[in-house]
């Protein structure tokens, strides 16, 4: 029997995994996972006095730190489904507001790390009651997430805590962003009943560090409602990073922002060759107060370029308690309480030759049009900052059908009588 598999260690279907894949990993450094559906997580009586981390979480950089593999047989044949009521138990004595299934030690840099092949479910309908829900959270240089499925994450009902189901940082600056490639994100948990002023963001995939990549994704069919999904979807972020790479992804009927930047400096992202079908927003810039000054956000040499955007129809929102707004393909905000002397935002912005397709809204029978560009609060950039140009724009507004009078109406029927 390989000595690389949970089974070599007594692992079999019907028991929960994770301490044979730590035991695995810790004695080894890769870890093969059979095909099934494989139990995650525990939720009996001694559960709940106080939670052994290594039976719910597949986790390393205690003993073993760089260069571990975790791999499965594919996504959709290797399933990792988190056990019911797993989030309600107690870690040393006290309710956890985060579980993550797979975090490396955040206090060290674990660094060449991959993993494959594998559907992580987070089985939030079972697992909502008080704790956010999370797969995978990983520091360290040059970490590889692909071929992988991510569903059912969400923010918990008791938890302010946001949702990052990918969540891949360097430990210091200089470090090698991660590689986040090919993998299906959809399906969302459904929080709900938020307190009004805002609700936590669930956010897909956020990296940083020096030229991180996230290519050949694909976020599909992920909804926000007012009343039964109020987290903001935010499908990639990037943090603290220089040279990132945002390419050839696929957003479908994505109900929520495909970039969302709002923290630290990111210089030199390059954002290109992504398609958009049936979105609410495709890429949002914001600069806000932190009340950490360097989490301030600033934004620079940005290319968004030969990118496919078809906007939503519809009213759109970012947070359930706000009024409706339309579809837009760039949406940035200034915050006005920063000096913008000190805090400039944006710089070298360019978005070109996109070909973009706007959606429309009705309001009060009145048609409005999908934006191009929009500032939502605060300051208007100039166009040194955000530039948008050579964009091909498209529109699939219906034409209004002509209302014909009587007598025109006469006229057309003699017409087609002596035809």
């Amino acid at each position: 029997m390989n000595k690389n598999t949970p089974e070599y260690y007594g692992y079999t279907i019907g028991q929960n995994i994770v301490p044979y894949i730590n035991k695995c990993i810790d004695e080894n450094g890769e870890c093969y996972v059979s095909e099934g559906e494989h139990i995650f997580g525990r939720n009996d009586e001694e559960w709940h006095k106080g939670h052994v981390w290594s039976d719910s979480c597949i986790t390393w950089g205690w003993n073993r730190f760089d260069n571990v593999k975790l791999i499965g047989a594919g996504y959709d044949k290797t399933i990792f489904k988190l056990i019911d009521n797993a989030n309600s138990k107690n870690l040393f004595g006290t309710p956890a507001p985060i579980v993550h299934m797979l975090s490396t030690n955040y206090n060290v840099s674990c660094d060449n790390n991959l993993i494959e092949g594998i559907t992580f479910d987070g089985n939030y309908e079972n697992n909502h009651d008080i704790s956010t829900v999370c797969a995978i959270r990983m520091r360290g240089s040059n970490n590889i997430v692909k071929n992988c499925k991510f569903i059912n994450f969400g923010v918990g009902d008791q938890s302010n805590h946001e949702c990052f189901q990918v969540f891949c940082v360097g430990h210091g600056k200089l470090d090698d962003g991660a590689k986040i490639l090919n993998n299906t994100f959809e399906s969302v948990g459904k929080k709900k009943n938020s307190k009004k002023g805002h609700c936590p963001e669930n956010t897909f995939v956020a990296v940083g560090g020096k030229a991180p990549q996230i290519k050949y994704n694909t976020f599909k069919n992920c909804e926000f409602d007012i009343v039964n999904q109020q987290s903001p979807l935010h499908a990639i972020t990037i943090a603290d990073s220089l040279n990132a790479e945002i390419t050839d992804n696929i957003f479908e009927n994505f109900q929520g922002n495909c970039i969302y930047i709002d923290s630290w400096t990111n210089k030199n992202a390059v954002i290109v060759n992504n398609r958009g079908t049936n979105i609410w927003n495709f890429i949002a810039l914001t600069c806000q107060h932190w009340q950490n000054q360097d989490q301030i956000s600033y934004s620079e040499n940005f290319c968004v370029e030969n990118n496919e955007v078809i906007l939503s129809d519809g009213d759109i929102y970012y947070q359930w308690d706000q009024q409706p707004i339309v579809s837009v393909f760039f949406a940035y905000n200034h915050d006005p309480k920063l000096n913008i002397n000190i805090h400039t935002g944006f710089k070298n912005i360019i978005a070109k030759e996109n070909k973009i397709t706007l959606g429309h809204r009705l309001v009060n029978g009145i048609t409005e049009v999908s934006n191009v560009l929009k500032c939502y609060w605060g300051y208007a950039a100039s166009t040194d900052k955000i530039l948008l140009t050579n964009n091909q724009i498209f529109s699939n507004i219906p034409k209004p059908i002509e209302k014909l009078s009587i007598f025109r109406r006469f006229i057309n029927w003699l017409l087609n009588i002596f035809k």
